[in-house]
């Protein structure tokens, strides 16, 4: 008969601590649902809001251009599209398909245009993204504050990189490489948002 007390006990005591973990699991579940959704509400209001605001002129847009990057001074920037600025830098005066530079491209996700636009950027950085191919690879992840997209290549022996970000929730950075690897675009992702847009 004491054994099969024994038996009952360790049972009793099998089944107490199986309904804690269930529970403590069933808590910790809770808890990720409820910061996932506060953290959705928030992102969708921030976004929403930008349909409100109003866009920057090309004017305004081509001011916050930084005059050096990453030790680069700029050498051309022009408006190619609506509530978009584009820029070069290089250590050439004449920059080419030969010699070192970053592009630096930013769009106003201000506005009925820039909200959807900067919504689908948002949720394209948001994925989960990790590739290697055999000429380079790409991968997402978080760089002090930021979620990027970050990708380096490697074609006919020159190095590309690209690095892709949502600057104060409203702008759509995106930094391109000729010849530098994404060490220096992280570089001059640093310097970029020490700048007031």
């Amino acid at each position: 008969m004491r054994p099969v007390l024994i038996l009952m006990f360790l049972i009793l005591i099998v089944l107490t601590s199986c309904q804690q973990a269930a529970e403590k699991h069933t808590k910790s579940v809770e808890e990720k649902v409820e910061k996932f959704e506060k953290s959705a509400k928030k992102e969708g209001t921030w976004l929403q809001e930008l349909i409100a605001t109003e866009a920057h002129t090309d004017e305004v847009l081509l001011s916050k251009l930084p005059k050096q990057l990453a030790g680069v001074p700029l050498r051309s920037s022009a408006s190619p599209a609506a509530q978009t600025v584009a820029a070069t830098y290089s250590l050439n005066a004449n920059p080419n398909h030969e010699t070192e530079n970053i592009s630096l491209t930013i769009i106003d996700g201000a506005g009925n245009y820039g909200f959807g636009h900067l919504n689908a950027i948002h949720k394209m950085i948001s994925m989960e993204v990790n590739n290697q191919e055999a000429n380079g690879w790409a991968k997402t992840q978080d760089h002090k504050g930021n979620r990027i997209l970050l990708k380096e290549s490697l074609d006919k022996g020159i190095q590309f990189s690209e690095l892709e970000y949502i600057k104060d929730n409203r702008y759509h950075i995106t930094l391109s490489g000729r010849r530098y690897d994404s060490n220096k675009l992280l570089q001059a992702k640093e310097e970029l948002e020490k700048l007031k847009f």
